[in-house]
């Protein structure tokens, strides 16, 4: 298998990527953690969705107008500030369980992922150039799934320490919201403030319109489905088999640590079976496992499920990052990255709302039934837009 040219990377972008796993860090503990964390305070299983909901919704609402903005007038900036807030959502869990400041943080924290996660991959794509732009992509998707799933795998040591769970939670949220400002010091330090060559007029990307269009409609029908269940795999955990994130976050951790090494694999599958079936493939098999997991008699046979489907319906992420990003005009990158993310991020919030109720009703299964149902419509549809243009995609990725 041939290696990603990491090497060939420039410099401050290798550093800015790296830098980046503090964040990651820390929203991988954030995400497995309060999971479990507010329904021990007491908070219930329906206001977790809702706050969940929150934070994806403020992120969908703010991401557009910060793209556009990076599109026009820069992306350093708007990620430095976004790195910063980032941080609040982490931090203020562990120091109080009010209702409305928990909100606010959400709020907050979804403004400065908004800021932030909407100029990445534009930024990664205007730092390099289309050789190594897969290899760069490759870094990334490993930098934050691998910083991530350590995050997620904290509250597995947590049986090791001489307090109570709740303790050891609240000052965890505490010290990594701390930590994860390590982030924007970074973007401050070695982010270049690259600004397109040319700055276009108007909100929409109206040269890359029609790709984005059909690039983000199945993802719509993922992001839909995945709302449903995922974000909530350790309260599932918990209220399937009465186990908390001790075993949850290590799980999770595992899968995260997984998909960042299999990243390597990506392109490498793309170029023996082509990308689009090399997307289509994966994603597939990825659904069988996820359908497997609710009959699963125990969490020690349940727990492996997940960490599989998650490494194959993640495995083609970068593959797909480059494939939008080469084909998107560089004054319309940020835009239509944002775009694709609002599109996946509006029905994966909204479903998260209604994936919460059906857990808290004691359904613990259709969440899965109707997210493999929406996985299957979305990699037909993706399969029947794409088969054509297998031939005039960017197969030069590794």
């Amino acid at each position: 298998m041939q290696m990603h040219p990491f090497g060939s990377v420039p410099k401050n972008t290798v550093r800015v990527v790296l830098g980046a796993s503090p964040l990651a860090l820390g929203l991988g503990f954030y995400e497995v953690a309060i999971a479990v964390f507010l329904p021990l305070e007491g908070i219930s299983v329906t206001y977790l969705g809702a706050l969940l909901t929150i934070f994806g919704l403020t992120t969908v609402v703010f991401s557009i107008p910060f793209a556009v903005l990076s599109d026009r007038y820069g992306r350093k900036r708007i990620m430095l500030v976004g790195g910063l807030l980032t941080s609040f959502i982490i931090i203020v869990p562990g120091i109080t369980a009010d209702i409305l400041l928990l909100e606010l943080s959400a709020i907050a924290g979804g403004i400065g992922e908004a800021m932030y996660l909407s100029t990445w991959n534009a930024y990664l794509a205007d730092t390099t150039t289309a050789d190594v732009r897969a290899a760069t992509f490759s870094l990334s998707f490993m930098t934050f799934t691998i910083a991530s799933g350590v995050g997620t795998f904290v509250p597995g040591l947590f049986p090791l320490l001489p307090m109570d769970l709740l303790t050891a939670h609240r000052l965890t949220f505490v010290a990594l919201g701390l930590i994860c400002l390590a982030t924007p010091l970074t973007v401050s330090r070695w982010a270049v403030n690259i600004k397109p060559k040319t700055s276009r007029k108007g909100i929409l990307p109206r040269k890359s319109l029609g790709i984005i269009a059909k690039f983000s409609t199945a993802n719509l029908m993922i992001g839909l489905g995945a709302g449903l269940i995922i974000p909530l795999i350790p309260t599932w955990f918990y209220l399937r088999f009465n186990v908390t994130d001790v075993f949850s976050g290590p799980l999770v951790a595992a899968s995260s640590i997984i998909m960042g090494l299999t990243a390597l694999a990506a392109p490498s599958i793309a170029k023996r079976i082509g990308l689009i079936r090399g997307i289509v493939v994966t994603q597939g098999l990825s659904t069988i496992f996820l359908l497997s997991i609710p009959f699963s008699p125990s969490p020690m046979i349940a727990g492996p499920l997940y960490v599989i489907r998650a490494v194959l319906m993640n495995m083609s992420s970068p593959l797909g990052d480059t494939f939008l990003m080469n084909m998107i005009a560089e004054d319309e990158r940020a835009t239509a990255s944002s775009l694709n993310v609002v599109i996946w991020r509006l029905p994966n919030a909204a479903s998260t709302v209604v994936g919460g109720s059906l857990l808290n009703a004691g359904n613990l299964s259709l969440p899965f039934y109707l997210c493999t149902i929406l996985y299957v419509m979305s990699i037909t549809l993706f399969y029947a837009i794409f088969r054509k243009t297998e031939q005039n995609s960017p197969t030069n990725i590794g």
